[in-house]
């Protein structure tokens, strides 16, 4: 990781409601995990601000299509400012790969209490969905602050409680639509399937946001991208300091991410990245993206840059290291420690 990356990451405020010295002398606890998650995400951000110069999300297709088609629903009087933009979760995602066989177009937007909320597709992978959002006033005017949405998840009528993240930035140099992407991770749960899904949002902006309510339900299956997944069987353990051992289990790829799953012995205050470089001369960074003290999974975080293990690849090396989360300041140290050798998997 680069060390403007890991600036970023020491001057973040979490969403935890809670201050970094609670965070530090509770590691064990999900305010800990989430805020590992949240490093995670503003890491990931601090890539896609790379080459912009507004809004705080690079997107690989920042021009928004002007249609005029879609569901709308609107709260009174339809404005004429509004625009019903397309925008696909590949170009929120920054992939250059083809998601058609696998996305769910939605396209459906509700109005409130003067802003207009559309949920454009959603993508459904293994214990994960995946959506996108796009913003706007209904008076066509710019947005001066990140409205992200404050939302619940409920799958099949019940409520999803495993936790998620996103990035969000402005589509245009107005600043008059916001692009807002999430994942919702359901561990434990199949989603093989066809399932029902609904969002509510009741809240824009995480602090003093707009209240209101705008609500999407649909339908989406996560078979066909599960069928597409590559699995190759990892199986190695690695002792961290502390003692907590984390195994490696298996390496998924497909168009919509890569992750390496894991399985890890408790708790631990040590965050775990994997290095790897393929037979094509790709190299790929692996980090953090949900755990609950015993299972989780690592995400590509180089897929926002287009760079994955190469599908052409015969065999891929990987090295684990960790780095110390600290106990007082909260400042993410760079001096990540190579634990155990570099290993090979043929692809």
């Amino acid at each position: 990781m680069n060390k403007e990356a890991y600036r970023l990451a020491n001057e973040i405020r979490t969403d935890l409601q809670t201050d970094r010295e609670r965070l530090m002398e509770s590691p064990e606890d999900m305010e800990m995990r989430r805020y590992e998650t949240t490093v995670l995400n503003e890491i990931r951000k601090e890539k896609k601000r790379a080459g912009r110069r507004f809004g705080k999300m690079t997107v690989a297709a920042c021009a928004a299509v002007a249609l005029l088609t879609g569901t709308v629903v609107f709260s009174g009087e339809v404005h004429a400012a509004i625009e019903q933009i397309t925008w696909s979760i590949g170009s929120a995602l920054g992939l250059s790969g083809d998601l058609e066989d696998y996305r769910d177009v939605i396209h459906t937007s509700v109005a409130d209490k003067g802003y207009v909320v559309t949920l454009q597709e959603a993508v459904v992978s293994e214990e994960k969905l995946t959506v996108n959002y796009t913003v706007q006033r209904e008076d066509g005017q710019p947005i001066d602050q990140y409205l992200t949405p404050d939302e619940a998840l409920y799958v099949n009528g019940k409520r999803a409680t495993g936790g998620g993240g996103g990035s969000a930035g402005f589509l245009d140099e107005a600043q008059t639509v916001l692009g807002v992407e999430m994942f919702y991770n359901m561990p434990g749960m199949d989603l093989s399937g066809e399932n029902e899904y609904r969002i509510e949002i009741h809240e824009l902006g995480a602090e003093k946001g707009i209240k209101g309510d705008w609500e999407f339900a649909f339908t989406a299956d996560g078979a066909a991208l599960m069928a597409d997944t590559k699995r190759i069987d990892i199986g190695k353990e690695f002792t961290l300091p502390d003692g907590v051992t984390i195994t490696l289990e298996e390496l998924t790829m497909n168009e919509l991410e890569q992750r390496i799953s894991i399985q890890q012995s408790g708790p631990t205050r040590y965050l775990p990245q994997v290095l790897a470089e393929d037979s094509d001369g790709h190299q790929v960074e692996f980090g953090l993206r949900s755990s609950d003290g015993k299972t989780g999974y690592m995400s590509n975080e180089e897929i926002i840059d287009d760079g994955r293990i190469s599908d052409t690849a015969e065999n891929v090396t990987m090295t684990f290291y960790v780095v110390e989360l600290p106990e007082e300041s909260g400042r993410i140290p760079d001096d990540y420690v190579q634990i155990g050798e570099p290993f090979g998997l043929q692809l």
